[in-house]
């Protein structure tokens, strides 16, 4: 049986700053301003979707939005609501399935970054959720998240290690893809070194590979219009060779 987000990412919440420490936050935030500015967009309220623990979140705090977060992980929110008290920053945190969103206000900024949606492995789940995001939309608003593509998964996007490396955690992912199924599957091996103990986890995670004119079929279904789509950090319009897709939604 295959586990959900949740499980998959409580079991890496304590240490997934750290693993993603080399993760260009501000790089993300500056290029989902150039696409707001590009839209013509200037919001005041964001949503930060599968947040994880509010990295994104808090920077988009520190420039003015104000912002709400939300995640499936409770493990990850909990860290998520620390930084936030630790940087004295107002952020409405909530545990909550993408697909079940209930937060009872509006936003004119729904965002989901790093890949998140992929992990909805479930098409009919997947529509639920641009459902639910119409729902906590402004008119007008906005939604932009990214995806992987299958170009990206079937590549082996997810093979990657820090073996050898001094960092005191170190990390060993293995993927295959299933192309009937359109299911990435992703091996992960941490070794966590404190001192002279040392902790190692094995933990398996999945994405779904989604056809770009799929996903532009659900958000239409959802009600919402889709004015663009883009190459991964750029305003160039996707091709086969992309391997990161950036969708575009409006209500």
């Amino acid at each position: 049986m295959i586990a959900g987000p949740a499980a998959q990412f409580d079991q890496i919440a304590s240490f997934y700053d750290e693993l993603m420490a080399g993760v260009p936050y501000g790089q993300w935030v500056q290029y989902l301003e150039q696409l707001l500015i590009k839209l013509k967009c200037r919001p005041e309220t964001v949503l930060d979707l599968c947040c994880g623990t509010g990295s994104v979140s808090l920077l988009l705090g520190k420039k003015g939005y104000s912002v709400s977060g939300s995640d499936v992980s409770p493990a990850m929110i909990e860290i998520a609501r620390r930084k936030a008290r630790d940087a004295r920053t107002a952020i409405d945190f909530h545990v909550q399935d993408a697909s079940e969103l209930r937060l009872g206000r509006r936003f004119d900024l729904v965002i989901s970054l790093f890949d998140s949606l992929n992990y909805i492995l479930d098409s009919a789940s997947l529509q639920q959720v641009f459902y639910r995001v119409f729902g906590h939309l402004n008119s007008g608003g906005l939604l932009i998240f990214d995806m992987n593509t299958e170009l990206a998964l079937a590549e082996g996007l997810f093979n990657q290690n820090n073996l050898g490396s001094r960092s005191p955690l170190l990390y060993d992912w293995r993927s295959s893809y299933d192309p009937a199924a359109r299911l990435c599957t992703i091996h992960m091996t941490y070794v966590h070194r404190r001192g002279a103990a040392a902790k190692r986890l094995e933990v398996t995670h999945y994405q779904r590979a989604h056809d770009e004119e799929q996903i532009v079929e659900m958000l239409e279904s959802a009600g919402l219009k889709v004015p663009a789509v883009y190459h991964a950090y750029s305003f160039r319009k996707a091709t086969k060779r992309s391997d990161r897709l950036f969708f575009i939604a409006r209500k």
